[in-house]
């Protein structure tokens, strides 16, 4: 990423924790100070416009990440936003361009901030793979809520075929497919995850004469 495309930005992204990591890489090299709140509130404001004034003979980014900011929060950042002192850049990070005020998305350009979604991991020995560890598993996941199902279904998925190097038939993968339609349509976890496992252990039994 260029200075021109993290300069005077807001930046959108649902996950905030994750941009923080992604921009703490990119700027790895960089003069940079994160302000980290879950509620962005007048008292932070003011500890930014603080450090704003510190000066500095090369760049320094101002990093706010929060999942919500406060008006008079906002309201008294807008003029160092505007007119920032020299060698200071500010970055905002917010989950979607409606927790900011317009005000302050008037005065930043702004753009979608993509982070790779950290892929859900099973812990399972997918390679050892029986039917006692096939029973442990879903007994200790019996209850699990429908979207962290998916994940982990989804997840063990890819440790199958892109770890494991499996090589699923496309009606084994039609299955996996129709497993994932069944979590929409709240099946139970036990159902899902025995028959998603089994065929994994089938398969690697199979690979493995």
């Amino acid at each position: 990423m260029s200075d021109e495309e993290v300069l005077s930005h807001i930046f959108i992204c649902k996950n905030v924790e994750k941009a923080k990591e992604h921009l703490s890489l990119l700027l790895d090299k960089k003069r940079h100070l994160f302000f980290v709140k879950d509620e962005f509130l007048m008292e932070d404001a003011k500890e930014i416009i603080k450090e704003a004034y510190v000066a500095e003979a090369a760049d320094k980014y101002l990093i706010l990440v929060a999942k919500s900011y406060r008006i008079e929060a906002q309201n008294a950042l807008l003029k160092i936003l505007e007119e920032p002192p020299r060698h200071i850049v500010f970055i905002v990070v917010a989950p979607s361009k409606t927790a900011l005020l317009p005000t302050i998305r008037s005065r930043l350009a702004y753009k979608e901030l993509a982070v790779e979604h950290e892929r859900v991991r099973s812990e399972l020995a997918l390679s050892k793979l029986d039917i006692s560890d096939i029973y442990a598993f879903v007994q200790a996941h019996q209850t699990i809520e429908k979207n962290a199902l998916k994940e982990l279904v989804q997840g063990i998925v890819y440790e199958a075929i892109h770890e494991h190097r499996l090589h699923f038939s496309e009606k084994e993968l039609e299955h996996f497919q129709k497993l994932l339609h069944l979590v929409e349509l709240n099946s139970r976890p036990q159902t899902i995850l025995t028959s998603l496992l089994l065929s994994v252990m089938l398969r690697k039994h199979r690979e493995t004469l």
